[in-house]
């Protein structure tokens, strides 16, 4: 089995994932990753599940879900499958900020189901006005969406507001504006939307610039990008969820942190471990 004929799912891509720590730049990385990793399940083990507080235990699940992200974004560079661990930091970062803004704000947790709420009626209107989608439902489907419908109106009533969509941009630039500015719009802009930045990172263009071909296979491109927000997004969201479980781990994000700010920014020049990659 080989790339050729299994893709990202060959065996081979093994010996890809050992030649990306032969790369000084990439191995410090990569055991930094690790390390951040197993200090996150520490904190996991630290902690007790707060199952009559909402807003902490939606911190709970939000930290959770931000250290299993953190994992797939690792596994997905290890494989050279950036375009892909793009997508997943960008859902991640989004998770790090509600994880965030709960932490200073325990009323965001209502403005999280009243985007559910406002989402649930989006769907089925969008059902019951289209001839096509509504006939394939049966008619307790669409006595159960119109049900819906009307119970989120009646919510909208007590509540005396219209139920909306979360503005990420709004929320973030009061409660982790660097979040959003550093990390969010980034991974927008050239992972999870399909735009020039994402359809590039399929395109090989040689030393001028000039459209040689396509690109599909394992790339190095930006590795040290994609590590580097990985492990601040991970940081970002392990700091609000020790405080609002009042863990004792200040001190160490702080020491993470301080990491964090002397490990390489840079790309390495001119590297090419494709070499060790076997077709």
């Amino acid at each position: 089995m080989t790339f050729k004929t299994d893709g990202f799912l060959s065996p081979t891509m093994e010996d890809f994932r050992t030649s990306l720590r032969e790369i000084p730049a990439y191995k410090l990385w990569f055991e930094f990753a690790e390390e951040l990793n197993r200090f996150g399940a520490d904190m996991l083990e630290e902690h007790e599940t707060p199952t009559t507080d909402n807003q902490r235990l939606i911190i709970s699940v939000l930290f959770i879900r931000a250290h299993q992200s953190f994992q797939a974004v690792i596994s997905l560079a290890e494989k050279g499958m950036l375009a892909d661990a793009r997508v997943v930091l960008r859902s991640a970062v989004e998770g790090a900020m509600a994880l965030n803004i709960l932490a200073n704000d325990p009323t965001f947790d209502r403005q999280l189901i009243e985007a559910h709420l406002h989402n649930q009626r989006k769907t089925a209107r969008i059902v019951l006005n289209t001839p096509e989608y509504r006939s394939g439902y049966s008619t307790s489907d669409v006595a159960q969406m119109e049900a819906t419908i009307k119970d989120v109106a009646d919510q909208e009533a007590t509540a005396g507001r219209e139920f909306r969509d979360i503005t990420w941009a709004s929320v973030a630039a009061k409660h982790c504006r660097d979040l959003y500015d550093l990390l969010y719009r980034s991974l927008s802009n050239d992972g999870t939307h399909t735009n020039v930045n994402a359809i590039h990172r399929f395109l090989e263009f040689d030393v001028s610039s000039q459209l040689t071909g396509l690109r599909f296979g394992p790339n190095t491109r930006d590795m040290v990008e994609v590590l580097k927000m990985a492990c601040l997004m991970f940081i970002w969201a392990a700091d609000p969820f020790a405080r609002a479980h009042a863990l004792q781990f200040q001190q160490k994000i702080a020491d993470k942190m301080i990491r964090f700010e002397g490990m390489p920014g840079e790309e390495p020049p001119d590297v090419s471990i494709l070499a060790h990659f076997d077709e």
